[in-house]
């Protein structure tokens, strides 16, 4: 019996922390099961596989599962706190790079989500910018972020 080993295509493009990708040459724990399935159906007759050893796949089978879940579950709750601090930022005037590494600044109009990208800010001047490239947030009404000069000293009489 021969056997090949496939390997996936490197994937050259940076990743975002908040994105999530799909490769379709990952393994899921049905995968697992069938691949234990066909290892019973072909074992040596004269040499069955041990007991615990199947215990033992087994149990690595529910550990994938339960890290898989947990790490669905901590994308999803890292998108959310995403989503939520993307949020205050509404009505603030922001600066940072967009997606091509241009600096882009203007007032937070509104928030989006794109699917696989991440958590956007819609700004009042039509761009949009990445929540994750944001390098400084101002407030957002002229009086607060015009800069202040002292008053004149007054003379004492």
């Amino acid at each position: 019996m021969t056997t090949s080993s496939i390997t996936a295509p490197a994937n050259n493009t940076p990743a975002s922390t908040n994105t999530v990708t799909s490769n379709k040459f990952a393994l899921k724990p049905e995968d697992f099961i069938k691949m234990m399935v066909t290892q019973l159906q072909n074992q040596d007759p004269m040499q069955p596989t041990d007991n615990a050893a199947l215990l033992a796949q087994m149990s690595q089978i529910g550990q994938l599962q339960a890290s898989t879940d947990l790490q669905t579950s901590l994308k999803s709750m890292v998108m959310q706190n995403n989503i939520s601090s993307a949020g205050n930022l509404i009505g603030k005037h922001v600066q940072g790079l967009d997606d091509n590494g241009d600096p882009v600044d203007g007032l937070v109009n509104s928030v989006h989500v794109e699917k696989d990208k991440g958590v956007y800010l819609e700004l009042d001047n039509g761009k949009t910018l990445p929540v994750d490239y944001v390098t400084s947030v101002a407030p957002g009404d002229a009086a607060a972020s015009a800069p202040t000069t002292p008053a004149p000293a007054s003379t004492p009489m």
